[in-house]
């Protein structure tokens, strides 16, 4: 991380955790993020570009409705419904104590109401838009991804990770215009009889949304990935294995940086290559990556070693963060440090680290500045922290690859 720079901070007048920090990926503007704090406050970090490439970074509380005094945020996550516009939907768990022996718990979505127009669909507006959906459980990791529905059409549902041991299903139902518990059994079967608190999920499709694979980690260091037949609704293989600690993180990755092809390029036939899906899992005492694990299944395991072999990770992010085309790992840690690991010659290594003010709870990497070059956003336990790549060094990389690329065509 020698090649990134501090671009802004701020401090949080109370502490998140590691569910707190959300990316609004945004399909014609640059990305924003939302941080969420336990105590109500919801912030909105974004950066406008001003004359001479200067970097304004704009840091707003937003005021969502429906959100009592007295509760407690405890997850965000958001997604972006349209490929052409920007429609957020923005999902939060909250939960408040109405006595000391009641305690009430909802999921409240947020949307652009019927009548927003493009001239007001603004995240304030869209924070003032909300639909509850109660719960009778305490929810755990909000996390949104796709089904696909009978008529073979694609469709974001939310799941909730609760404390009765199960992941329950969000839907929306068009019907009442509102969002429901529908039963998961039929769309996600590699989450019955999961019999653990499931802290963290991913999900990956693959196969033109044949194939799915799931990765569970558990509090109780329970372990489970699934590979599914999505048109059968079926588990074709599944593995599972138990650490002693909890799983704060899995995560699905591909060695290779995969970037999705533009819109326009759309008439251009995509590039069969052979992809080799990877799992990373973070325990409270250590990490470990399974690779190519749809051929060797969870029969060999990597373990990241750092300088400190004590350290205790919180959090977890796949970037390519030295922009060589290949994934490094960062990983944030209770010790207040962002470790960074990159595969050397089939070999994982820590090749840089950067000390916070606190303990790591979450870490993004997204184009908050809409100049193609991603910024690295970290959320401490008292802070955001947004850091971009030195401007120089990004230059003399365009060049080279720019001069490259003109001697390929040259050639031709």
């Amino acid at each position: 991380m020698e090649n990134i720079v501090d671009l802004h901070w701020f401090p949080l007048v109370s502490q998140g955790n590691i569910y707190s920090l959300t990316n609004l990926r945004s399909t014609k503007n640059a990305n924003k993020v939302l941080v969420a704090s336990l105590k109500r406050n919801i912030y909105l970090c974004e950066c406008h570009v001003l004359p001479k490439n200067q970097i304004n970074p704009l840091i707003k509380e937003l005021l969502f409705t429906y959100i009592p005094s007295g509760a407690e945020i405890i997850s965000i996550d958001a997604y972006n419904k349209s490929k052409e516009d920007d429609e957020f939907v923005i999902g939060i768990t909250i939960m408040k104590y109405s006595s000391e022996t009641s305690v009430e718990r909802y999921l409240n979505i947020y949307s652009e109401g019927a009548g927003d127009t493009d001239d007001n669909n603004s995240i304030e507006a869209i924070a003032q838009n909300c639909l509850m959906v109660e719960l009778n459980y305490t929810p755990y990791h909000l996390y949104h991804t796709e089904v696909i529905t009978q008529d073979l059409e694609k469709e974001i549902v939310w799941l909730i990770s609760s404390d009765d041991f199960k992941v329950h299903m969000i839907r929306e139902d068009k019907t009442s215009h509102g969002y429901i518990e529908s039963e998961i059994d039929k769309y996600f079967p590699e989450f019955i009889e999961l019999k653990a608190i499931a802290l963290w999920m991913d999900i990956y499709y693959y196969e033109d949304y044949k194939r799915r694979l799931t990765v569970v980690g558990c509090e109780c260091g329970l372990v489970k990935v699934s590979e599914i037949d999505v048109i059968k609704g079926e588990i074709n293989r599944s593995w599972s294995l138990r650490y002693d600690s909890p799983v704060s993180g899995v995560r699905i990755f591909t060695h290779r940086n995969l970037i999705e092809k533009p819109s326009f390029l759309e008439m251009i036939p995509d590039v069969e290559m052979n992809i080799n899906f990877n799992i990373l899992i973070n325990t409270a005492s250590t990490t470990i990556i399974f690779e190519d694990v749809l051929n060797q299944g969870l029969d060999n395991d990597i373990k990241l070693r750092s300088s400190d072999p004590t350290s205790c990770v919180l959090c977890c992010c796949i970037a390519d963060i030295n922009m060589d085309n290949q994934n490094e790992i960062l990983l944030g840690t209770y010790e207040r440090e962002v470790l960074v690991f990159a595969n050397r010659n089939g070999k994982w290594e820590m090749t840089s680290k950067k000390l916070f003010d606190a303990a790591i709870h979450s870490i993004c990497y997204t184009d908050l500045t809409g100049d193609g070059v991603n910024e690295l956003v970290v959320l401490t336990q008292r802070s955001v922290h947004i850091l971009q790549h030195d401007s120089k060094i990004i230059t003399e990389l365009w060049r080279e690859r720019y001069q490259a690329l003109i001697a390929d065509k040259l050639k031709d």
